[in-house]
């Protein structure tokens, strides 16, 4: 799989946010400069964030989106920046700098008693924790199962972003529809990816049966094309299936890196390569290229006719 580098996809992101400010200005010379900028930021903030945390889903049903997966990360770091960005035009025009001036909303923008503006606060502060330790260093330091659950948060801070703009949409004074009717669409499309990669993924779980022998049934996999992959689920585990040299081999689906999933990889140079990030692994063995660490796990499988099995794995 060729990924897009980090430098253009860095680019895009910047020229998007360049013609976001730019065009957005002439479309409304009208707005006075503070609330354009307020306005301007928070909207693409939204839309990043949104962006952000959809790429893992679309990728579960649109097999392209996994090239952007790559570059997820440059993704979330440039969203906390339009973050701190947002909160810092809303310090300086709104707030003369005085945090406490945040606690002081009309009663409309109030949710269960609590300023919109702190739900805004939360948000920036997960997507904070989260920017810092978003470097490989964290990664490898607490391993990609904790790593993966605190930034994980980031459905946290997407719930206090949602909240921070209904409470000011629906508040007093009142928003236009039609802003109210673009973030519905907006956030109606997020969940409704999520409902369907969540409901693609449970077909895909139902337990294999098991034979009388111990062996454990996977299906027929003639039709799977050389140097591909696939998932199958046995034992409680997703297990990738890969054909390489016109042979089968079984390896956990899980990639150490960041739990990506093998079994949508391709064998580039005789290697399994992670749709994500590259990462490669040796369908017979798990282990990675020479010069590299990273490991998975391996099966054995037995074949039987034009039927695959799954005996203990072997390590």
């Amino acid at each position: 799989m060729t990924f897009t580098p980090k430098w253009r996809f860095d680019l895009v992101l910047a020229v998007i946010i360049g013609v976001w400010f730019g065009v957005g200005r002439l479309l409304f010379r009208h707005l006075d400069i503070d609330v354009f900028l307020v306005k301007g930021s928070a909207i693409l903030t939204f839309l990043f964030l949104s962006a952000a945390i959809s790429l893992g889903p679309l990728a579960r049903l649109w097999r392209p989106a996994t090239h952007f997966i790559y570059n997820r990360r440059h993704l979330g770091v440039t969203t906390w920046g339009l973050a701190v960005f947002h909160a810092a035009c809303v310090m300086h025009y709104g707030n003369s700098w005085k945090p406490a001036n945040l606690l002081e909303v009309l009663p409309g923008q109030k949710l269960l008693g609590v300023p919109f503006t702190l739900f805004g606060v939360a948000a920036l502060l997960i997507l904070t924790v989260m920017a810092l330790t978003s470097w490989d260093y964290f990664l490898h330091a607490w391993g990609a199962p904790g790593w993966k659950r605190l930034h994980m948060a980031v459905y946290v801070a997407y719930g206090f972003v949602a909240i921070h703009f209904l409470a000011r949409l629906l508040g007093d004074p009142p928003v236009a529809r039609r802003p109210l009717a673009a973030f519905i669409v907006v956030a109606a499309v997020v969940a409704v990816l999520h409902v369907a990669a969540a409901i693609k993924e449970a077909r895909g779980d139902r337990p294999a049966p098991t034979a009388g022998d111990g062996l454990i049934l996977l299906g027929t996999f003639t039709e799977l094309p050389e140097g591909r992959a696939t998932t199958v689920h046995a034992n409680g585990e997703r297990i990738a299936i890969v054909r390489k040299d016109g042979a089968l081999y079984a390896l956990s689906n899980v990639c150490p890196h960041q739990n990506g999933p093998l079994g949508e990889g391709l064998v580039r140079d005789g290697y399994l390569e992670c749709p994500w990030h590259g990462y490669q692994f040796d369908p017979k063995t798990g282990l990675g290229p020479p010069g590299f660490s990273d490991s998975v796990p391996t099966y054995e499988l037995v074949t039987k006719g034009r039927q695959t099995y799954l005996r203990p794995r072997t390590r």
